[in-house]
């Protein structure tokens, strides 16, 4: 394996194809609409409808806190 073979490049490969549902190599809006939704509710750790930045933090750090329902 190369030396940085995991680094951004690579990443973006692998988000894109996270992302391109139909496997076509191409994204629809409706793709990269849809994978953002779950991203968003991912983030949304009390399902409240909005991402605080608490949330947002905690979901990036990996600790799958949920936040406390305001």
């Amino acid at each position: 394996m190369r030396p940085g073979m995991w680094g951004p490049p690579m990443m973006m490969r692998m988000i894109f194809s996270l992302m391109d549902a139909d496997g076509d190599g191409k994204l629809s809006l409706l793709e990269f609409q849809a994978a953002h939704e779950r991203i968003f509710k991912a983030m949304d750790a009390n399902k409240d409808g909005f991402v605080t930045l608490e949330e947002m933090q905690d979901f990036i750090r990996g600790t799958g806190r949920p936040a406390s329902k305001q």
